[in-house]
């Protein structure tokens, strides 16, 4: 088996910012950002590709025996001397050759570039349909070979076990072997997995099992308390999963680091001792008992407020309660939260409830989570709004998030088509340059403009009408909705108008893809939600490029412009035909954060001109303004999280005491 650390070593990970001192992480951010502008130029990077081009000129007429012995002084260059040009690029020169003889694919030069990015530690933003599977390959060989192990880090485990099973023969001839942690694998599973020097994965399985190795370790992940855990037992790594956080290369790591930075990784346990569900059957009737606007009030970013008469006729409701209910903060705490799941979550958008059991959708990718659950009481209140047995609270025993997680690694890259937007908060929380790569050809991808409509029931009129006359014409189409619901709704009106559609919820990730396959044939018309079935290439069928490509529409705009983009990236890849529009409302969830005084006389002047020029300008800039203010305000909640996370790590660490 590889082994990449002798026992004294396990468990590498970098310290976290705060534990530097403030001039050495100030000095550190300076030398680094300096050199990689400097040595990740555009003119860095094409004398880079003319070096990689000469050894491959070179390496294409080795025979087998030959090419290995290279790699033989390759490797040893690299671990002699690490990851420096000279070393770099002759690696670089032979992955594209042998990839070129075993497996049919040779890395493009904008795929070489991209590999040069992330193996000096950067993001690398690559157009949509680039090729960031065989460029991740790249970096993957290089740093494994370096004596790293590497993590590559996909969306779904679907895209884990597709791209290491493809990859597999590639490393294979490098003496590499690699592995894909799912899910849901068993224990002994996983601990052969992390063995392996090249591990493919979702980011959640990786912080779920490094929260498992902070159990174990209890305290503090110290070099002399992993060597002592080691001694007495006899073996190394004894029961740990992971072999340190050496180095990740992230798919689409703004989905994965920003998109996903608010939601806390928590591994709990079952408090059966608790009265639970009498408590929150209380909660949930005090909660029914409140008047909105009266007793409560509920903001545009959907917190929930009592007013005084509410927090009057509460304490008044609670008198005939046991005395539990007569502390004022705990009662109002429980009863918030009991308006909360009634007014804030929506089945079939928020969650869905199968086989008796409320299931979480991910508002980032549209999935069923059937083995998460919502903290403090959340998911038992809408257990019990729904009807449906309730489950025991948990009990948190290790929480952490992606942003404090990934600040962990030793050595930490990324891909994305989508980062420009997020790439100073990349910058700042993660220290990651973004660098774009330019696309290997031209796109031809063309705008159809953004219509806006007065109400959602209009909108749905002209999005039928309009797929109505594609499916005719021929030219597939990816229509993006926002929610479950929003897709239905869309299915049944396309049924009663006759349309043949496919409809895609993003249940299962295996049917994802092949449904998403299959968008590019003659007058397919695919209902989508979210970014359902990413990371599937869409194939064009014969005769659709003639007929204007792969058309992309958007009837809902998202909390952040990135989400849009990576739909609207599904269209014109490598420089296929493609087009795409956005087909939206007033009504849409997004535009509710603004003040119903400035949306109240723009839908009734819309009514009025619908086709108006300069309404549909103010309607569009209405719509801008409600998403940059969202993005703005997730933007200022991360930092928040972030900074609070910091301030507890301060204290588990004063007080002795694991996160």
């Amino acid at each position: 088996m590889f082994s990449l650390l002798t026992s004294a070593e396990r468990y590498p990970q970098k310290l976290d910012w705060i534990e530097l001192p403030f001039l050495e992480r100030v000095w550190n951010w300076m030398v680094l950002h300096w050199t990689r502008h400097v040595r990740l130029s555009p003119r860095r990077q094409l004398r880079f590709v003319q070096q990689v081009e000469a050894f491959e000129e070179a390496f294409k007429a080795l025979d087998e025996a030959a090419l290995k012995a290279r790699l033989q002084s390759i490797r040893l260059g690299l671990r002699r001397e690490g990851i420096e040009d000279n070393q770099v690029a002759p690696a670089f020169a032979l992955i594209r050759v042998v990839s070129s003889r075993i497996m049919g694919m040779r890395h493009h030069d904008v795929q070489i570039r991209g590999g040069y990015v992330l193996v000096h530690g950067c993001i690398t933003e690559m157009d949509t349909g680039e090729g960031k599977t065989l460029t991740a390959t790249l970096a993957a060989i290089v740093m494994a070979l370096a004596g790293r192990q590497v993590h590559v880090v996909t969306v779904n485990d679907y895209l884990a076990g597709r791209d290491a099973e493809e990859m597999a023969p590639l490393y294979a001839w490098f003496g590499l072997t690699t592995a894909t942690v799912a899910e849901d694998a068993p224990r002994e599973a996983r601990e052969q997995a992390y063995r392996h020097p090249i591990v493919y994965c979702t980011g959640k399985t990786l912080v779920f099992d490094y929260l498992k190795d902070r159990l174990v370790l209890g305290q503090q992940l110290s070099q002399m308390g992993i060597r002592l855990k080691d001694f007495i037992r006899n073996r190394p790594g004894g029961e740990l999963l992971l072999p340190g956080l050496q180095f990740a290369i992230v798919d689409e790591i703004d989905s994965v680091l920003i998109d996903e930075a608010r939601t806390p990784l928590i591994i709990s346990a079952t408090d059966d001792s608790a009265r639970h569900e009498q408590y929150y059957g209380h909660a949930l009737a005090l909660a029914r008992e409140m008047a909105l606007y009266t007793d409560f009030v509920i903001d545009a970013r959907k917190r929930v407020e009592l007013t005084r008469a509410g927090r009057e006729r509460l304490d008044e409701l609670a008198q005939s309660l046991e005395p539990l209910w007569h502390n004022q903060f705990r009662r109002e705490e429980a009863v918030i939260q009991a308006l909360t799941a009634l007014y804030n979550f929506t089945r079939d958008e928020h969650y869905i409830v199968r086989d008796d059991k409320v299931m979480i959708v991910d508002e980032h990718t549209g999935r069923i989570m059937p083995d998460r659950s919502w903290e403090k009481g959340l998911h038992q209140l809408i257990e019990l709004k729904e009807g449906v047995p309730v489950t025991p609270p948990r009990v948190t025993l290790a929480k952490i998030s992606f942003q404090l997680f990934f600040r962990r690694y030793m050595g930490l890259a990324g891909m994305t088509g989508t980062g420009r937007e997020v790439a100073a908060e990349m910058g700042h929380v993660y220290d990651l340059l973004s660098v774009r790569i330019p696309p290997h050809r031209p796109s031809r991808r063309i705008s159809q403009g953004s219509r806006v409509f007065a109400t959602a029931d209009l909108k749905w009129q002209a999005l039928v009408e309009k797929l109505g006359q594609m499916q005719e014409r021929g030219q597939p189409v990816l229509v993006g909705t926002r929610t479950i619901n929003a897709a239905d709704e869309l299915a049944e009106r396309l049924a009663a108008a006759g349309i043949e559609h496919q409809v895609l919820h993003a249940n299962q990730d295996v049917e994802e893809a092949e449904i998403v396959s299959e968008a590019g044939k003659r007058g397919r018309i695919t209902i989508a939600t979210n970014m359902a079935g990413r990371g599937t290439d869409i194939k064009l069928a014969d005769g659709v490029d003639a007929l204007g490509g792969l058309h992309v529409i958007l009837t809902e705009l998202h909390d952040s412009a990135r989400v849009d983009r990576q739909l609207v990236g599904r269209s014109a890849r490598q420089g296929q035909p493609g087009s795409w529009e956005e087909i939206l409302s007033l009504e849409d969830e997004l535009v509710q954060v603004l003040s119903g005084k400035l949306l109240a006389p723009l839908v009734k002047a819309l009514q009025r001109s619908p086709e108006s020029r300069a309404l549909q300008w103010v309607a569009r800039k209405v719509y801008w303004l409600a998403q940059k203010k969202l993005e703005r305000y997730h933007k200022r909640i991360r930092r928040s999280l972030l900074k609070a996370e910091f301030q507890t790590r301060r204290s588990l660490s004063f007080t002795g005491k694991s996160e």
